[in-house]
């Protein structure tokens, strides 16, 4: 049997808590360095602001995994944004079990900025990462729920007997000083952020090599992402796109669309 602590992230291990999120090949690559500066500044704030943001599991004095979160105080609920294993040898332990049901734990405690309240529920959006467990069905087997049937990666667990979670449906609100150049808007409590954003970046001017481009941290800059209602990754000449832009043909194609 493995022996492991779970831990809470504090400004003293922060860096830890990065250190996970990236693997070892990515970290001297300087997309990646600026990515985890930029979580490095989140990460500080979130805690000032909230007192926590991520639990990590520690077997021998080593991070071995991590589950993170944001409080999103409006709709009163946890927001389960990563869970990570990275160490294949670590898997099939219950390291996110326990991860999971830790954070559990402490959802039941009143919260100041949920007004000394709980949350009314932990709430996850999940995605497949290949050639590791589903993350949605890990989440089932824990007692999450769909929010709609017909969508399997959107979870949430309820924390108020007879709670059912019903996210706010948003339309995108186009601004009239988007048109004419792109905006890319991304989440700094990733360090994937500056890649992912370089990346998408390259697509459009590839694409439409003389439109200026603008990108909006949506933790520093909330009220840019508020005022557009539901916001997507990517709003070009003031249109939502929609493709994922790892689907570069397609996204390509909708940027030039949007130009029209």
């Amino acid at each position: 049997m493995t022996f492991f602590n779970i831990i809470d992230v504090k400004p003293e291990n922060v860096d830890s808590l990065i250190h996970l999120c990236i693997s070892p090949e990515r970290r001297s690559d300087p997309l990646f360095i600026e990515g985890a500066n930029i979580k490095r500044v989140w990460a500080y704030k979130s805690l000032e602001m909230f007192g926590g943001i991520a639990k990590m599991a520690i077997i021998d004095s080593k991070p071995v995994g991590l589950i993170q979160y944001q409080p999103r105080p409006k709709e009163k609920i946890l927001e389960i944004t990563c869970i990570f294993v990275p160490e294949r040898q670590n898997h099939r332990k219950g390291i996110g079990k326990a991860l999971l049901n830790a954070l559990l734990e402490d959802a039941k405690k009143p919260k100041a900025f949920f007004w000394h309240e709980r949350p009314l529920a932990l709430v996850t959006g999940t995605f497949q990462v290949p050639g590791y467990y589903p993350q949605n069905e890990f989440y089932l087997r824990m007692g999450f729920k769909k929010v709609k049937e017909e969508d399997p990666n959107l979870l949430y667990y309820p924390l108020k007997e007879g709670y059912i979670y019903r996210p706010k449906e948003e339309k995108f609100i186009p601004q009239e000083e988007d048109k004419g150049k792109a905006l890319i808007f991304y989440d700094p409590s990733c360090p994937f952020c500056v890649y992912f954003t370089e990346q998408i970046k390259n697509s459009i001017s590839e694409a439409a090599p003389n439109l200026p481009i603008s990108i909006i941290n949506v933790f520093e800059k909330p009220e840019e992402a508020e005022k557009r209602g539901q916001v997507p990754y990517c709003v070009v000449n003031g249109k939502p796109i929609t493709t994922f832009f790892m689907d570069k043909e397609n996204f390509q194609k909708e940027v030039k669309e949007a130009l029209k």
